[in-house]
């Protein structure tokens, strides 16, 4: 072969592979773009769930929702989660300004969260904070962030939270400080 065949060969060969690479960026930038499209929106969305008895035993209501199946979660906004006991009873209502949904039951609610008590006569009222982490398949409450926790008589504050509506646990992690109020 002669060496400016050789050289047009490689110079070929070169070129094709620019070409190719080149090419290959392209088509992964649309994946990016496409990740960040919802699969669908949804407004003014209910989602109700039930146990394998059939009895109703959890609620979820959002002023819209955007499902991102490539990315693996779902956000909301606006969102209100109705918690039933197991005696289906309603249990804990949890709202906040955005909440992502992921696949395995996780729940994070963001800004403005409100754990409401729905059972009349329990020590807690409510529980608010501006972060906090929901394992729904455990009922399970968690958040390093600032809390305030009212009730009967007292407001506590602190830092750090973890509850278990199975267990009827809550457990503060920083305690900073108790008001105690007698109203007549």
């Amino acid at each position: 072969m002669k060496p400016w065949s050789t050289l047009l060969l490689l110079l070929a060969l070169l070129a094709v592979a620019w070409y190719w690479y080149d090419r290959s960026d392209e088509a992964s930038a649309p994946l990016t773009e496409r990740e960040l499209i919802p699969d669908f929106v949804a407004e003014q969305l209910t989602r109700i769930v039930y146990d394998e008895q059939g009895q109703l035993s959890e609620l979820m209501q959002a002023s819209r929702m955007e499902h991102y199946d490539l990315l693996g979660f779902t956000q909301l906004e606006q969102p209100v989660f109705t918690l039933l006991d197991r005696t289906h009873n309603l249990s804990w209502q949890a709202s906040s300004n955005t909440a992502v949904l992921y696949p395995d039951d996780k729940l994070i609610l963001d800004g403005a969260v409100l754990l409401q008590n729905l059972a009349s006569g329990d020590l807690i009222d409510r529980v608010q904070t501006s972060y906090l982490e929901m394992l729904l398949a455990s009922e399970q409450f968690v958040t390093d962030e600032d809390v305030q926790i009212f009730g009967d008589g007292f407001t506590i504050f602190g830092r750090g939270l973890r509850a278990s509506i199975v267990q009827q646990t809550i457990e503060i992690e920083h305690h900073l400080r108790t008001d105690y109020h007698h109203e007549p």
